[in-house]
């Protein structure tokens, strides 16, 4: 098994890659929880976020080549619209609505990371919320 690191870039060998597909897999298996690290006996849960990375890593790494990078400061409006989770027309509208401010680059506009996150966080927020309502309402009236 080998797995180096050089100049911000981890190398790893078939065996680690096909490591990485079984943990993948596992980690997908209904009743599975989150990843957790141990060191010296003490484990340690990961965050969901970060679990979320780790999963997405290990499966790219199963398929390929993976890539891991920090957010860029502006985002187009197709990564945007991705990452909220509507259609690109639908982020356009949202921007001439001012639910989400953007700038133009040319004939192109640009959002604020920090906002699209902003706003997607509001969105999950108020998903949950919405779910909430609902499961209360189901046991108010007992859903048949």
């Amino acid at each position: 098994m080998s797995v180096f690191l050089s100049n911000g870039t981890v190398f790893v060998d078939d065996e680690v890659r096909a490591q990485a597909a079984e943990l993948a897999r596992r980690a997908q298996e209904p009743g599975a929880r989150g990843l957790a690290l141990t060191q010296d006996g003490t484990a340690a849960e990961l965050a969901p976020d970060l679990s979320t990375l780790l999963l997405h890593v290990l499966t790219g790494l199963a398929r390929g080549p993976v890539s891991v990078q920090p957010f860029p400061d502006e985002l187009t409006t197709t990564v945007a619209a991705e990452l909220i989770g509507v259609s690109r027309p639908t982020l356009m509208k949202m921007v001439r609505e001012g639910v989400l401010p953007a700038r133009q680059a040319g004939t192109h506009a640009r959002l604020r990371t920090a906002d699209v996150l902003a706003l997607r966080r509001t969105r999950a927020s108020e998903r949950r919320e919405a779910l909430e309502a609902l499961l209360r309402l189901d046991e108010e009236f007992g859903a048949v």
